[in-house]
């Protein structure tokens, strides 16, 4: 890996969440690197933590959690890289970053656009918060960014509210949003999970041509591996706050070596080939505040060995393929 281009380190990271019954470890000491221009896929089923991965980073982790431990660095364009996880989620420091340098798009626009005001209140408003721009200007990038995300008549769009727009338009605001102030990441958070197939696919072209188009990274968070093998170069695959599989997305594809991504491939409908029920993953993922010990996988694992499966750590299965498993060396094909 070349350091020049690494543009964001997540070490070690922790959040916990300290509930009444307990105290959740939504994230148990993730790792990973983005690099520039690059797209990063973390995939995983509902309650493995790759919302809170996000959150951590722009610090936005609601009370009652809070980042315990490790570093977010930022690599800004000059200068000594920036400990995000150190910054009070209200500072000023942090308020720069988010939006400006790292941007975030959300599964359902419909609960992040404000109901009360217009899409082109919005969209000045957060200009204004990173540039030195007069509200007209403002409102010339709105309408350029919008006209780039395929959104027709972008100046009469500016006067609507988000009801009056459809699921696809309103992810495209979304898009157009975090856009405006040329972010060097922008994170996406389930941002095709609510829309039809057709609009997904739209979104998902459109969102390869912007990065190409401002060299962005991109942090792609989903449940589904279809979209990964479409929008990632390198994939982390996470159950219950940890990393379980990291490797290049050839690599999870075509060797995966963690019964639950194995699972989890299983279930991608394939059109060559018919089925009568499509495959699914036993159970379901354990409540957080009772995580079964050992493996926490194993409850769900068809390869589970009673004494063999103990707490695992992450190992080295080949270069940059990472898998935690104790059987891992026994199940790689």
């Amino acid at each position: 890996m070349n350091d020049n281009n690494v543009l964001l380190e997540v070490k070690n990271l922790r959040v916990s969440f300290a509930l009444t019954e307990a105290t959740v470890q939504a994230v148990d000491g993730v790792t990973f690197t983005i690099e520039a221009g690059k797209t990063l896929g973390i995939v995983g089923e509902s309650g493995c933590g790759k919302s809170v991965t996000a959150r951590a980073i722009l610090g936005m982790v609601r009370p009652p959690g809070r980042i315990t431990a490790g570093e977010i660095l930022y690599h800004g364009k000059s200068g000594a890289p920036v400990d995000l996880a150190k910054l009070p989620p209200n500072s000023q420091e942090i308020r720069s970053v988010r939006w400006g340098d790292i941007a975030m798009i959300f599964q359902e626009p419909m609960t992040s656009l404000s109901p009360v005001h217009t899409i082109g209140n919005q969209m000045i408003e957060a200009i204004q918060l990173h540039k030195a721009v007069s509200k007209r200007d403002a409102e010339a990038i709105s309408v350029d960014m919008m006209k780039r995300v395929g959104l027709p008549t972008p100046e009469r769009l500016l006067s609507r509210y988000r009801h009056e727009l459809s699921g696809g338009m309103r992810q495209r605001v979304m898009i157009a949003m975090a856009l405006t102030c040329s972010p060097r990441l922008l994170i996406a958070d389930e941002p095709t999970t609510a829309l039809d197939v057709t609009t997904q696919a739209q979104i998902l072209d459109l969102m390869r041509e912007l990065q190409a188009e401002f060299q962005m990274a991109i942090m792609f968070i989903t449940h589904n591996l279809g979209v990964i093998a479409e929008m990632a170069d390198e994939v982390i695959v996470m159950y219950l706050g940890k990393e379980v599989e990291v490797a290049d997305v050839d690599t999870i594809f075509h060797n995966a070596s963690h019964p639950y991504t194995q699972a989890l491939l299983r279930s991608i409908p394939r059109h060559d080939v018919v089925v009568e029920q499509l495959a699914t993953i036993e159970g379901t993922v354990p409540d957080p505040t009772a995580i079964p010990s050992g493996c926490a996988f194993h409850p769900r694992c068809q390869h589970y060995q009673r004494g063999v499966c103990k707490v695992p750590s992450l190992i080295e299965l080949s270069d940059n393929h990472y898998v935690r498993c104790a059987r891992a060396l026994d199940l790689k094909h």
